[in-house]
């Protein structure tokens, strides 16, 4: 399993995947959950209740949230919606990674299953394996090296007052060091912003 996982982000690549959220098939005998989240209303009367994802620790901190699946069938325990970083979760760390998307979500699904002591069927590691995994988010991360940090956030700034993108129109800035298009697209959105800054702010962990 160690191999696997170094293998998964051997490749150190600028381009690199920074967050998943995928649905996976894995048989298990029990419902997986961080506990609930309950909406009760102004006469005391339960109005919605939601299932909390588990957190699962990684070796170097950081976690990712497991939880079983809502899948149609007589079975309710046969899929597992993961979500988190796993270059963080792997390494306790983002500044590198790799951009071998099906091995990187392999691997995690792996350690995963692992540490919460979950025993896949033939047919789960077949279908990993095969590529059969519904993605529902994919973060992806290039990075660009710049000589010094102000110009890295003058070029920010240029780009705010000059670059526009097809369906998403100017970037918003914020707070200087920020640069967003299309920040609250549910499709699609880009993020540029001066990692050496965010790597150095106090509490960055």
């Amino acid at each position: 399993m160690k191999t696997k996982r170094r293998a998964a982000m051997r490749n150190g690549a600028d381009l690199m995947i920074d967050w998943l959220t995928m649905v996976v098939p894995c048989k298990h005998q029990t419902p997986i959950d961080g506990g609930k989240v309950l909406c009760v209303d102004a006469n005391g009367e339960l109005s919605w209740e939601s299932k909390k994802k588990r957190r699962v620790e990684g070796s170097f901190g950081g976690s990712i949230g497991v939880a079983t699946a809502a899948h149609e069938g007589p079975d309710p325990c046969t899929h597992l919606w993961i979500d988190g970083n796993p270059a963080k979760w792997f390494q306790g760390h983002n500044l590198w990674g790799t951009d071998d998307l099906h091995g990187l979500a392999v691997a995690t699904i792996e350690a995963l299953v692992e540490q919460l002591g979950l025993t896949p069927t033939d047919e789960d590691r077949a279908a990993w394996a095969e590529g059969r995994i519904r993605l529902t988010r994919v973060d992806c991360t290039e990075s660009f090296h710049l000589r010094s940090r102000r110009e890295v956030l003058a070029w920010l700034a240029s780009a705010e007052q000059t670059a526009h993108l097809a369906n998403r129109g100017r970037g918003q800035l914020m707070k200087g060091s920020t640069l967003y298009f299309g920040k609250n697209s549910r499709r699609w959105s880009l993020k540029l912003y001066s990692k050496g800054q965010e790597i150095r702010a106090k509490g960055h962990g």
